[in-house]
């Protein structure tokens, strides 16, 4: 039995439908990819998974637990890249990681290390660029080693050398049993991932990373 489940998942904004019966299930080292096109509902799918939207329809099952039914265990779980940046501007890169996991850092922990985060603990996140952001941004989501993590678009505002940085601790994450899921339109994370969705129409179908890009772009032709 998968250890994470989203069973027919549906949500709208006003009269909106935005989801109608979206699912997706995942085992440990999975990496679960979720495209489609601007607007398809990725965003509002991935922010009900990670907790901070609440669906008007539809089950959440994480090793067992109803997460629904018991909401504190998203915390516990889940960790989450938002798609718009969690941090506060006019703290220090140090300050936001105590903030959003409620521990001390000295610096040498190897997540920071890998992602290269040392350098830049005692810096406003204001005066940091969009890449140093969401490195940092990843680096607090994976501080607590969750089962889970769900990021949206997760490397977007990356060079190539500092996307294969995230790649390799995804990496690493995964063979210790992590669970990934993310949003994305870049090809080369849709073939990173083990399971590809791809939402259109409110639902969730798994397609091969050529098949959901072509569908993504002919769909704006």
């Amino acid at each position: 039995m998968p250890d994470f489940i989203a069973s027919r998942i549906s949500h709208r904004y006003g009269r909106k439908s935005i989801l109608t019966d979206c699912s997706i299930e995942a085992s440990k080292g999975d990496c679960i990819g979720i495209a489609g096109r601007n607007g398809c509902g990725k965003s509002t799918f991935l922010s009900i998974l990670a907790g901070t939207v609440k669906p008007e329809g539809g089950s959440i099952t994480c090793f067992g637990q109803d997460l629904l039914a018991n909401r504190r265990a998203f915390g516990r779980l889940i960790g989450y890249v938002p798609q718009v940046s969690p941090l506060i501007g006019e703290l220090t890169a140090l300050d936001n990681l105590r903030l959003l996991t409620g521990r001390n850092y000295s610096g040498n922990e190897p997540v920071l290390q890998n992602l290269e985060i040392p350098d830049l603990l005692h810096t406003k996140v204001s005066s940091l660029s969009g890449g140093m952001q969401r490195r940092l941004a990843i680096a607090s989501a994976l501080a607590e080693n969750p089962p889970v993590l769900v990021m949206d678009e997760p490397t977007s505002a990356l060079d190539l050398y500092h996307k294969s940085r995230i790649y390799d601790n995804l990496k690493v994450y995964r063979n210790l049993g992590g669970i990934v899921i993310m949003a994305t339109h870049d090809l080369e994370e849709m073939a990173f991932c083990s399971t590809l969705y791809l939402i259109s129409g409110g639902t969730a179908r798994t397609e091969s990373p050529e098949s959901a890009a072509e569908q993504i772009k002919t769909a704006y032709i």
